[in-house]
């Protein structure tokens, strides 16, 4: 089975539960632009990153909710960079191009409702991917554990459609060094749906 089957089924057995629970309850679709600042085993090798991030949260009650979330980040490090504990570099062709993938789910908890403003944290747990494409040393790949702890807020646009801000800290394990602190922010546009 390939890695891309794999990862399918991965995102299709989390998703499935919260999207059953959504077609009985309310839920929230969001999609937009993120961003986040990667961290390197050294600090030579910091990267920003600019991507997508979508999520489906489906919420049993009126606080609690179930989330999915997928992200997809791309970006460029250095042309010599540290991973897995050796160094990778380029032929002097520039600076090296970096893929990151996530799929997390969790809980997320209503925090504040008033008038046009909602807020919520989220706990979100499960895994990341990066790609880091050489042309001296062929491919590094990685898949790895992630987490996501970060709040929601949402400023009401219409009846079904509300403007996300989304910071948060965003970890993962890459490389020898340990649990990588990140940060990582996403807006868009969410839209709810089963909502009074």
């Amino acid at each position: 089975m390939t890695f891309r089957s794999q990862i399918f089924l991965i995102l299709c057995a989390i998703t499935s539960p919260v999207i059953q629970q959504a077609t009985a309850q309310t839920y929230e679709l969001f999609t937009g632009y993120s961003v986040t600042r990667m961290k390197g085993e050294t600090d030579s090798n910091r990267a920003t990153m600019n991507g997508w991030n979508t999520s489906i949260t489906g919420y049993p009650t009126s606080r609690f909710g179930l989330t999915a979330d997928f992200a997809g980040f791309y970006g460029s490090a250095p042309a010599t960079a540290s991973v897995n504990g050796g160094t990778i570099t380029t032929d002097g062709s520039g600076p090296l191009s970096i893929r990151q993938y996530s799929f997390m789910a969790g809980p997320q908890v209503r925090l504040l409702q008033k008038g046009r403003l909602k807020t919520s944290f989220k706990a979100l747990f499960g895994g990341a991917y990066e790609y880091v494409p050489t042309n001296t040393y062929g491919t590094y790949s990685q898949t790895t554990f992630a987490a996501n702890f970060g709040s929601n807020i949402d400023i009401k646009a219409s009846k079904r459609v509300a403007i996300r801000f989304s910071p948060g800290l965003y970890l993962t394990q890459y490389g020898n060094s340990g649990t990588q602190k990140n940060f990582r922010f996403s807006v868009g546009p969410v839209f709810k749906f089963g909502e009074q």
